[in-house]
């Protein structure tokens, strides 16, 4: 049976397979800053803020099922709060595949919509290269590197800030 692929505005009704998307690619312990997903209030949350204040923040459905995400929020503090932070992550059976550039040209055509907001920041783990090539290629430009920022396992990893702006 084929899946149906599709990208869809967040909703509630995906919260339990966001939070289960999210654990999946955290526990890959490479991608996402944590190595464990968020307790289920967290992502009821945090999909519920982004409905409310209709900040851009989409998922990869396959089946009914969110297999990636992507979202940019605003930083709350009003001189930073011309700056949205990017975060994204898809299920490892589905990369590779074009999703990833489908899912963040969608979130950042909603980000330009946001009339204060200027430019998208994110950090991205020197180790993650396809990612950083990604960011590149849409016009994100390295901005600094944070060396040795993380160690998983005894192994160290720099975290390279990127960022673009939209005006």
């Amino acid at each position: 049976m084929n899946s149906i692929i599709e990208i869809i505005y967040t909703n509630k009704n995906y919260v339990e397979s966001y939070n289960k998307a999210i654990d999946c690619v955290a526990r890959e312990r490479k991608y996402l800053a944590t190595v464990n997903g968020f307790p289920m209030e967290g992502s009821e949350w945090f999909i519920t803020h982004m409905i409310k204040n209709k900040f851009p923040q989409y998922f990869l459905l396959s089946n009914q099922e969110v297999i990636g995400w992507c979202d940019i929020t605003p930083k709350d503090i009003p001189e930073f709060s011309h700056v949205g932070t990017l975060g994204m992550g898809i299920i490892k059976n589905y990369r590779g595949k074009g999703y990833g550039k489908k899912l963040l040209l969608k979130t950042i055509e909603h980000a330009k919509n946001i009339n204060h907001l200027e430019k998208i920041e994110l950090t991205v783990f020197e180790s993650n290269e396809i990612a950083i090539r990604l960011y590149q290629s849409l016009g994100f430009e390295i901005e600094g590197k944070r060396i040795k920022s993380r160690k998983i396992d005894n192994e160290y990893d720099n975290e390279i800030e990127m960022g673009i702006f939209l005006v």
